[in-house]
Formats: C-alpha cells, sequence, structure tokens
C-alpha cells in the first residue's frame, strides 16, 4: 500500500471533514460546535496548502491563522448566544 502525502493527504482530510459535517448537519449545542470545529480546519487547510500560504512570510501565516480561528470561533459564540 502506498503512502499518501502532499495534496493527496491533504484532499482526504479535507473529504473526511466534509463528511464529519454532513454527518452534523442540522444539529444543535455541540453537534454545531463539531461542525464548526471540521468547518474550520477545512478552511484553515485550503488556506494553508492550496493557496500556498505555507511558503508566506510569518506575519501572513499568522494573520490568516488567526483570521480563520477567530472567524470560527466568533460563529459558534454568536450562535450559542442566540
Amino acid at each position: 500500500m502506498t503512502r499518501l502525502n502532499g495534496p493527496t493527504a491533504i484532499w482526504v482530510l479535507l473529504v473526511l471533514a466534509t463528511l464529519a459535517g454532513f454527518g452534523g448537519a442540522g444539529a444543535a449545542g455541540w453537534g454545531f460546535a463539531a461542525v464548526m470545529l471540521a468547518a474550520t480546519v477545512k478552511a484553515h487547510l485550503v488556506v494553508r496548502y492550496y493557496m500556498e500560504l505555507r511558503a508566506a512570510p510569518l506575519a501572513w501565516r499568522l494573520v490568516f491563522d488567526g483570521l480563520v480561528g477567530l472567524s470560527g470561533v466568533l460563529i459558534t459564540v454568536l450562535h450559542f448566544l442566540a
């Protein structure tokens, strides 16, 4: 069996995170938090590996990682407060 690496491994992780999101679709409470975590991980992977941010200067990586993480947290918190 061959070992997955590079873009193929990232693609497999994206597919698994998408399936996890479908499994929790329409969920409330902690199920919603799990779906948002999967979406945040997917956004991080897309920005890092498919938008080539992993080769960008550290400041850009920190800005985009912070933006993705903050967005996921903010959406989750606002959902629980609603």
